[in-house]
């Protein structure tokens, strides 16, 4: 899944941070498919992910409904989220398992947690993507600072301006880490923005003794 695979920070601050999508294949055993994605979704939302979304629904952070998003599956239907829990994204994973739906999920973290959590559930990686870095003028970039919050969207739907402004606020006290965090997290429509991990980034910013404030 190559748009999860370019987050930006420190190795500590993207751990615990999953991102999955479930996916037929196009032309192989997406037709009649939908029902499995419900499926699908039913779990991911028993098992509460970080944030959820749909390309034709926007997230649960735009206040979409999860039967919304059940609701809007395309012809070839996918499931993305992200997870800011290990033991969360390993159930899931154990529960998407032993369903046995005969689609294809793929999960984006750190390599060392997602190949460790494999081992554990007795399942062998078909494949592993890695990001090589950003080529080309990199001067032309926003700041690492900003970086850590845009790369959280890979389809670039979250601006730096909004990011910087997010920022400012938090700096000001005019909106908590959270406010702002869910905030940036709405462009977002597929649903792969950590908005904790997002709060967690912004609470470097706040005022000495509002820093987890909601």
């Amino acid at each position: 899944m190559t748009h999860s695979l370019h987050r930006r920070g420190s190795p500590e601050s993207l751990r615990d941070d999953y991102v999955l999508l479930a996916t037929a294949a196009a032309g192989v055993n997406h037709e009649g498919s939908k029902d499995k994605l419900r499926r699908v979704l039913e779990i991911v939302y028993e098992e509460e992910p970080a944030n959820v979304g749909s390309y034709g629904t926007g997230t649960i952070y735009a206040g979409v409904s999860m039967e919304d998003i059940k609701a809007s599956l395309a012809e070839v239907p996918r499931v993305r989220c992200c997870f800011s829990s290990r033991e969360k994204m390993k159930r899931v994973l154990q529960r998407v398992k032993e369903m046995d739906l005969g689609i294809s999920i793929t999960v984006s973290g750190l390599t060392d947690e997602i190949l460790d959590m494999a081992r554990e559930l007795g399942i062998k990686p078909h494949s592993i993507n890695l990001s090589l870095d950003i080529w080309g003028k990199r001067e032309e970039l926003p700041s690492e600072e900003v970086l850590e919050f845009v790369t959280m969207c890979g389809h670039g739907l979250v601006s730096k301006d909004l990011v910087e402004k997010c920022i400012a606020d938090v700096r000001s006290g005019k909106r908590t880490p959270r406010q702002a965090a869910e905030l940036i997290a709405r462009p977002c429509v597929c649903g792969i923005f950590n908005p904790d991990r997002a709060e967690t980034l912004l609470a470097r910013y706040a005022p000495p003794g509002q820093e987890g404030e909601q």
